[in-house]
């Protein structure tokens, strides 16, 4: 779900014209895997569609950047 969701955002951003994105993501998310495969290039291995279908929207003419959060610094948000 978090990884449609991410693909959905990034269709979102690119139609809207934005050619600079940047992604937050908690450390201790499930979804951090799968930022990493998609920093990485490894979606070849990968059975999730979803995600080599972002690596492909990372890839177009545009910025996108993954940073990773610590949940401490979340905390806020969650509340």
């Amino acid at each position: 779900i978090e990884a449609r969701a991410l693909l959905e955002g990034l269709k979102f951003a690119w139609a809207k014209g934005y050619r600079r994105v940047e992604i937050e993501n908690e450390n201790e998310n499930d979804n951090s895997i799968s930022v990493a495969i998609i920093q990485n290039g490894l979606t070849t291995n990968n059975v999730c569609s979803e995600v080599g279908l972002i690596q492909d929207w990372c890839l177009k003419d545009w910025e996108v950047k993954f940073r990773q959060i610590m949940r401490e610094s979340d905390m806020v948000i969650d509340r």
